[in-house]
């Protein structure tokens, strides 16, 4: 099967395209502005191209035509981006991932659309379900919600289209993935930018201070990234994921903000053998992030549709947080 993963470059990009190669089942394209973390990956079944899809539109289409299944994550997912320029977020989240809809409506192409956990806005009930949960963003004032309303109106589109029986896909919703090669780290004691583990990283490398965003109290569910790959193999060969939304999740590893950055400082002291330095300050949203920042606690995701398709997360919090440390443990600080 040819694959093309739109977003290669990224986090859950690079990742997904080691876990392909490894498998040496695919023919795969990797297309994205940047190849930095593809450093190492490769081989005979793996082309790279360098490509901006709000720039090189005939590149784009000439590879989503050559390709059986389209792998969709090209999105800015920054909260800073969000609050300081919510039209630029559309414009990418939005606009030019609906031309690759289009594209993959066109050419009769397979479409994984990575949207987000973020489209279930505030909690609305005991667990995010894909089918039922209504979707609940907060004010026109809270910009921050920019990237989600951008994400749920592309999920409705692609549904959409698979009503009029015209596109063939499946949308995944990732809850907060994590592991080696997350994000990029941050100049230390800077605000904003990315998100959690980026920041608490750069603070464990550097001594600090390592923030806690109102407090550190709201939860979160996280994912080893490997489970969220293994999951991908599960929606792409399975005929129970066709037209179908899946949250990709471990709703057994919920914690608040605060027991993660207590247990990544653990978690330094045992691979380094130093203490880690950095200490914990609170700070409010709009402090950290800026004016029209909001934060809501998250409740775990239902993952029964997955399971029901053989799926099940295999990776624990402790080791979620350890392999994705273990990777940076050996990095030049950022910002040196």
């Amino acid at each position: 099967m040819n694959i093309a993963i739109l977003g290669a470059g990224g986090f859950i990009g690079s990742n997904l395209v080691e876990f392909l190669l490894e498998r040496d089942e695919h023919q795969i394209v990797g297309l994205d502005v940047t190849d930095d973390k593809l450093a190492g990956i490769g081989g005979p079944g793996f082309q790279f191209v360098k490509a901006d899809v709000s720039q090189d539109r005939d590149l784009v289409e000439g590879v989503v035509r050559d390709t059986d299944v389209v792998v969709d994550l090209v999105a800015y997912a920054n909260p800073s981006i969000y609050v300081e320029t919510p039209l630029k977020v559309v414009d990418l989240n939005f606009f030019e991932n609906h031309r690759i809809i289009e594209l993959c409506v066109r050419h009769g192409k397979r479409l994984i659309q990575y949207s987000t956990s973020e489209v279930y806005g505030h909690p609305s009930g005991d667990a995010y379900h894909e089918d039922t949960s209504n979707l609940v963003v907060g004010p026109i004032q809270k910009q921050r919600w920019i990237y989600a309303a951008a994400k749920q109106l592309l999920e409705r589109v692609v549904y959409g289209h698979g009503l009029a029986g015209d596109l063939d896909y499946t949308v995944v919703r990732p809850f907060n993935f994590v592991g080696p090669r997350f994000d990029y780290l941050v100049t230390p004691g800077s605000m904003g930018g990315p998100r959690l583990f980026a920041h608490n990283m750069s603070a464990l490398l550097t001594g600090g201070p390592m923030y806690l965003v109102d407090g550190g109290h709201r939860h979160r569910s996280f994912t080893h990234i490997a489970d969220a790959n293994t999951a991908f193999q599960t929606m792409l060969d399975h005929p129970g994921a066709h037209n179908e939304i899946f949250n990709v999740g471990n709703p057994s590893v919920n914690v608040t903000v605060r027991q993660v950055a207590e247990l990544m400082k653990d978690i330094y002291q045992e691979l380094t053998g130093r203490p880690a330095a950095c200490e914990l300050v609170e700070v409010d949203g709009e402090t950290f992030y800026g004016k029209g920042y909001e934060d809501v606690d998250r409740v775990p995701p239902s993952i029964d549709k997955l399971r029901a398709l053989g799926w099940e997360p295999r990776h624990g919090l402790s080791e979620i947080f350890t392999d994705a440390i273990e990777y940076y443990v050996d990095a030049e600080p950022p910002g040196e």
